[in-house]
């Protein structure tokens, strides 16, 4: 019976992965990993830890506004739960790797299946959604900082926004309360956050020629006779 009744599924306290993926699944296409067609200016990503099920609903049920037209965002994709296993409080596996620090080496199938569609999607924000025990908005460049009047972060290379921001992305980091109460509002406040965000010029990097390695193709590297050329600045991390 939630599937009647989406708002009420989404401002609840408890999280069903199955559900959330259902409903993204009906309204954006795609999947299995992230929802959408491949051509969105966003790619918002939720669903690290536990403690992230505030931010998986509110991200669900702000997308779901978006479709039903009560909100105006431009076109997103989104991975509502990127690391399942330990979302659901389960160990993170044999390999003991941490998706959210795994997004330089992408050694999980998680972490390349949403950097596969990010490179061809190429968006112009990336929007992470953590949980917290505060509403907080931060910016991982200056040009984004400034324009939306945020805290601008530098956050480690492995994670999601820091990757996304040594490619071709600027990228917003969001951290919801456990305060379902609050979605409804902050949700419009969110959306004209990433809107504006969206309408930014892109991040444009200097192409580079580097050795030959799979890790760089897989971050969306062309390969060449003698090396393989990108345009982001991964290579200075790996």
């Amino acid at each position: 019976m939630q599937y009647l009744h989406p708002y009420k599924a989404l401002t609840s306290s408890a999280t069903c992965v199955r559900y959330v993926k259902s409903l993204l699944l009906r309204q954006l296409g795609g999947g299995p990993s992230v929802f959408g067609s491949g051509d969105e200016k966003i790619l918002a990503l939720s669903g690290f830890y536990p403690e992230d099920w505030p931010a998986v609903n509110f991200l669900t049920l702000m997308l779901y506004r978006w479709k039903r037209g009560e909100l105006d965002l431009p076109p997103v994709a989104a991975a509502p739960v990127v690391n399942e296993r330990a979302f659901t409080g389960s160990p993170y596996g044999r390999e003991g790797i941490d998706v959210y620090f795994d997004f330089l080496e992408l050694k999980r199938q998680e972490t390349r299946e949403v950097t596969a569609f990010y490179h061809k999607a190429r968006p112009n924000v990336v929007a992470v959604f953590l949980g917290g025990r505060e509403f907080e908005v931060a910016a991982t460049t200056d040009l984004a900082a400034q324009t939306l009047a945020v805290r601008r972060v530098s956050p480690s290379p492995h994670t999601p926004q820091g990757a996304a921001t040594l490619k071709y992305s600027h990228a917003l980091v969001f951290k919801i309360p456990p305060s379902p109460r609050e979605f409804m509002p902050l949700t419009r406040q969110v959306a004209d956050l990433i809107k504006t965000a969206a309408s930014l010029p892109p991040q444009v990097r200097r192409t580079a020629k580097v050795e030959k390695k799979d890790i760089y193709l897989l971050h969306g590297g062309r390969e060449v006779e003698d090396g393989v050329v990108l345009d982001n600045d991964v290579y200075m991390y790996i």
